[in-house]
């Protein structure tokens, strides 16, 4: 599930970025792709979880099974959280692209995902470090970090409607999906997660 969502998150964030750099010609375009990526992302909270892992791993003994449960379940409802918020953002920006609405309501709603974003950064670079090994927690903590600079870049260029960050919003979105993108395809292609 995770590196499927970073995948569509990338994705999203792409097209956005190519919309913002003005390379489609108009916001249709942009919206039709981001409501799809979005709807897409929405689905993944459906897909059964690889954190399932960590209760069939370690010491049998029942106190340390419900310890990790407990730490699980935390885990995948931050997950969860994480990936309907940015969900949503993508149905949001897909839906002012595609009826052509303001850009600062996306703008101001890219401040709550950004917060969102460095709270499930924070909680997964200090509660994941223990759970699994190096390669899982760098890549979840890097592509969330990523994920939280990506938001706030989008907060300040269309809430407050700075032009001149236009091209430097446009260029980070760009290079930061391509990263997020490649975050979740380690995922996928060495099933790390």
């Amino acid at each position: 599930m995770e590196g499927i969502f970073f995948i569509l998150v990338g994705a999203a964030l792409f097209t956005q970025s190519w919309y913002v750099l003005g390379l489609y010609s108009e916001g249709r375009t942009m919206g039709i792709l981001m409501g799809a990526l979005g709807l897409l992302t929405l689905g993944t909270v459906m897909f059964g979880a690889s954190l399932e892992a960590v209760l069939l791993t370690g010491d049998p003994d029942i106190e340390d099974t419900v310890a990790r449960a407990k730490d699980a379940v935390a885990t995948m409802t931050m997950f969860k959280g994480l990936v309907v918020v940015w969900a949503i953002y993508a149905l949001g920006a897909g839906a002012q692209g595609l009826w052509e609405f303001e850009d600062r309501a996306v703008g101001f709603y890219s401040a709550f995902v950004a917060v969102v974003s460095v709270v499930a950064f924070l909680y997964f670079a200090i509660n994941l470090q223990n759970v699994y090994s190096d390669a899982v927690w760098l890549v979840i903590t890097g592509a969330t970090l990523t994920l939280s600079i990506l938001a706030s870049i989008t907060f300040f260029y269309l809430a407050f409607q700075w032009i001149v960050l236009r091209l430097v919003s446009g260029w980070f979105i760009l290079l930061g999906s391509v990263v997020v993108v490649a975050l979740g395809l380690v995922m996928i292609g060495t099933d790390i997660a």
